[in-house]
């Protein structure tokens, strides 16, 4: 079990700890929770993992960290053609952004009186 949990892993890093997972045949725990690396870096980890078909990887942990619906996408993609049995946690909600206009604020009109 490899545990990097909170040091600062950018997603430039975790693309450089892809190069080694794509190789790698015995690591079967990856913790990286709590790392800067966002949807991308995780998405970087995910996809070495999928490119490496003798992966022994059985979890890989994001927990605290956001990932988006395509990082879902690419997660459901994974477990359902290459890994079926690989966990993988993110524990921080999804969080759909609405873009939505806020109304104007206009003051209400004054009524002038004589």
């Amino acid at each position: 079990m490899r545990e990097n949990i909170n040091n600062r892993i950018s997603a430039m890093g975790a693309r450089h700890l892809g190069l080694g997972l794509r190789v790698n045949q015995t690591l079967r725990i990856l913790v990286v929770s709590r790392n800067p690396m966002q949807t991308e870096g995780c998405s970087h980890l995910l996809k070495s993992v999928r490119d490496n078909p003798a992966s022994a990887l059985e979890l890989l942990d994001f927990s605290d960290m956001q990932v988006n619906r395509e990082f879902d996408d690419l997660d459901s993609s994974v477990k359902v053609e290459i890994l079926s049995g690989l966990c993988i946690k993110t524990g921080a909600p999804r969080v759909d952004y609405k873009k939505e206009l806020l109304p104007v604020f206009r003051p209400p009109p004054t009524s002038i009186c004589s």
